[in-house]
């Protein structure tokens, strides 16, 4: 029986192979062509639309008898039946669920005869839907519409039938940029009302597009918070940016509200203060020094004397030395903060000494990161060194350029004297002359105080790469002590360009 089975499998995966090429004209009508070969377990099943069409065949031989069902209200389209002796089926499936489509041979020795259900998937033709997850801010609901603040954040969310997996939303006041997820977190800056559109639709099996329009869905009225900055970074032009939690009204001779300290002690010179051209919740300030990403800088602002204030007459509250994020050069963009859940770029790591009895292994970690989700997490066994190193994602270095390598990283358990050494070299080569060692016993980062907190590293800011690599990838090596076990994490990498003023 086991032999037999054996050469039945065969002869159809041998029927899918011919048919492949050789489709008889009478299936072409009904759909896409499937063989009954597809449901073995390494190929998966087929899911089709409500109503949708799928075509099955037996590639059996010997057969005395054959008989395909499938459950009412679905049918076979050969004979507007549930059920059909014919060696094709086609099939038309007409409710949304898991249907079973059964087919019984039977052979001239009984014992031979054979019994399949093959499950089909049936989805549900789309019917767009939203659906309103959360709201940051203050907000009211009236007539099943929203009524939210200034600087709100609403979190919309694709809860349409049918299983989309193709989302465009259409946004009034977000016109300039593109919304493709299930879920969008939209952050509410100016006053007026705004529409809400929605076009779910299905790539495989090809699902209808369905639009749902909400009109006037959102209302933004005048805030009762605070406006606040949320963040303070340098474009590549060298203009220093405020984001702001919702818009700013016109202002004028404010420059004298501002201060911008250069590594704590240097006011600089601001030579321009404006709202940004397209985005009035962003506020620009140009001074005349050239702050380079080696130094730290900082803005104040004095309410005392400003008039700053929202596009809702709320005043901007005084500010002090919140930190600028001073623009560099990112050489190391691939999934540096394991954000896609991924070990990749890096390959899986190696244990040195596991013939020693060392061991060691890696994992994405979720909920513990530095900033984001994810983070990379390292358990060793004691007296264990393990490598592990980029495999593909590699970038180029200059010799005659200084990079900064930044990192975070936090010590979970470290029972004894941690060390790791962090190397670059040719992505088909070894090299050891540009890296650096880190030890518990000696890097502040890594000794038993700061044990359970994420910390900074940043590395190479004192020397040039050997030479002109193409492709560089980064290599950790990590040692572990005595006494039990290490466990840390890394997030958040960093290698950029590091600009040396003149006398560093």
């Amino acid at each position: 029986m086991k032999s037999y089975k054996n050469i039945f499998l065969s002869i159809l995966a041998g029927f899918s192979i011919v048919t492949a090429c050789n489709q008889e004209d009478d299936v072409i009508p009904y759909g896409d062509f499937t063989d009954i070969a597809v449901f073995s377990p390494a190929s998966g099943g087929v899911t089709v639309q409500v109503e949708g069409t799928a075509s099955f065949a037996d590639g059996s031989r010997g057969t005395t008898s054959r008989l395909w069902t499938v459950p009412n209200p679905s049918y076979f389209i050969n004979n507007d039946t549930s059920e059909l002796t014919e060696d094709i089926a086609h099939i038309r499936f007409m409710e949304v669920g898991r249907i079973p489509v059964n087919l019984h041979l039977e052979f001239a020795d009984s014992t031979l005869n054979y019994d399949s259900t093959l499950m089909v998937t049936v989805l549900d033709s789309i019917t767009a839907d939203i659906s309103v997850e959360n709201i940051q801010g203050n907000f009211t609901e009236q007539d099943g519409k929203l009524v939210i603040e200034a600087g709100s954040i609403v979190t919309l969310k694709d809860t349409s039938s049918g299983n989309p997996d193709t989302y465009e939303w259409i946004l009034e006041g977000f016109e300039d940029e593109a919304y493709t997820s299930k879920s969008i977190d939209l952050l509410y800056k100016k006053l007026g009302v705004f529409d809400v559109q929605l076009v779910s639709s299905r790539v495989k099996p090809y699902g209808r597009p369905d639009t749902l329009l909400l009109t006037d869905f959102i209302e933004v009225i005048p805030s009762t918070l605070p406006i606040v900055v949320t963040e303070v970074s340098e474009t590549d032009m060298g203009v220093i940016q405020l984001q702001f939690s919702r818009d700013l009204d016109v202002f004028s001779n404010e420059i004298g509200n501002f201060t911008v300290m250069i590594d704590e002690t240097t006011p600089a010179t601001i030579q321009g203060l404006a709202l940004n051209s397209d985005d009035a919740s962003i506020l620009e300030i140009t001074v005349e020094e050239d702050i380079l990403n080696s130094q730290t800088a900082t803005v104040s602002y004095n309410a005392d004397n400003g008039a700053l204030r929202s596009s809702d007459f709320v005043d901007v509250e005084t500010f002090t030395d919140l930190a600028i994020d001073i623009f560099a050069v990112e050489v190391f963009t691939t999934n540096n903060d394991f954000e896609s859940g991924e070990l990749s770029p890096f390959g899986a790591p190696f244990v040195e000494n596991a013939g020693a009895g060392g061991t060691g292994s890696a994992a994405i970690l979720t909920g513990s990161a530095a900033s984001g989700e994810h983070s990379l997490g390292i358990t060793m066994g004691e007296s264990t060194r393990m490598s592990f190193a980029m495999v593909d994602g590699f970038f180029p270095v200059e010799k005659d350029k200084v990079y900064a390598f930044e990192f975070w990283i936090k010590v979970d358990e470290n029972p004894s004297n941690f060390e790791m050494t962090v190397r670059f070299m040719p992505s088909d080569g070894w090299n050891d002359g540009y890296k650096q060692w880190f030890g518990s016993c000696c890097t502040n980062q890594l000794k038993t105080e700061n044990n359970g907190t994420w910390q900074k590293i940043t590395m190479l800011t004192d020397k040039n790469p050997p030479a002109d690599w193409e492709a560089t990838k980064i290599h950790f090596q990590l040692f572990s002590g005595a006494g039990g076990q290490s466990k840390i994490e890394i997030d958040n990498m960093r290698f950029y360009e590091y600009e040396v003023g003149p006398t560093e």
